[in-house]
């Protein structure tokens, strides 16, 4: 009987430690900023560039004077070259998520995730003339083979701490209801400009941000005040 519970366990640890990219136990990542005493957010949108939706968000986050980061398909790349390249226009930070972004993307041995990592890398690097930096795993499940794969890159894995779970959600409403509920001082947002009701998502949480004393900040100021508040700065 304690055997069966002991494994029990063991299978539900597991299972977290890979599913909870906030977990870090497999591969070290980024995930917002705990007890911040300033109200900054960071905005990330993952699965694009798409057209008929990426246009929309871009538009919103330039009227709102906010930047974001885009952690994008490489194979969508080079179909949506015209909206990829208006990401880099607006000047917002381009991550890597993948060439093919396929559901068993978790289960592939770590040469296999490597490749796929490369192929997005250099289809990235085709059109933005860069590699990125970021690096954001699909489906955000981490593992030991994934943690060996990234051995070959210089990464910062990133994660979230505030994920609506968009891709279900039946309307905007429901989804800027979800973000704003969990917003807190050193949130990391988790969207994806692939959902058609993203923008309008997106327009009520930057009101709501802006009505209530936030500011959007770039990932890389985020990952800098995490930093300075380790050393004692904030």
């Amino acid at each position: 009987m304690y055997i069966f519970i002991i494994i029990l366990l063991l299978l539900a640890f597991l299972v977290w430690s890979a599913a909870d990219i906030s977990s870090g136990i497999y591969v070290k990542t980024f995930c917002g900023i705990k007890n911040c005493d300033e109200k900054v957010v960071s905005l990330t949108f993952d699965d694009g560039p798409e057209s008929g939706t990426t246009e929309k968000v871009l538009e919103i986050l330039k009227r709102y004077d906010a930047k974001a980061t885009f952690f994008c398909i490489g194979k969508k790349i080079g179909p949506n070259c015209e909206v990829f390249k208006q990401i880099i226009t607006f000047g917002h930070t381009l991550g890597n998520h993948s060439f093919r972004h396929n559901d068993n993307f978790s289960l592939l041995l770590p040469s296999r995730m490597r490749e796929e990592i490369e192929r997005c890398q250099a289809e990235i690097k085709k059109y933005a003339g860069y590699e990125p930096r970021f690096f954001r795993p699909p489906l955000g499940v981490t593992n030991p083979m994934l943690a060996i794969a990234l051995k070959s890159f210089n990464f910062d894995v990133i994660g979230w701490n505030v994920r609506p779970f968009d891709t279900s959600a039946k309307n905007a409403e429901e989804v800027s209801r979800r973000v704003i509920s969990k917003i807190k001082p050193g949130s990391l947002v988790l969207l994806h400009d692939r959902m058609p009701h993203t923008p309008e998502a997106l327009e009520t949480i930057l009101d709501w941000l802006y009505a209530n004393g936030y500011r959007v900040v770039p990932l890389e100021e985020m990952m800098d005040r995490l930093k300075n508040k380790k050393k004692g700065q904030f």
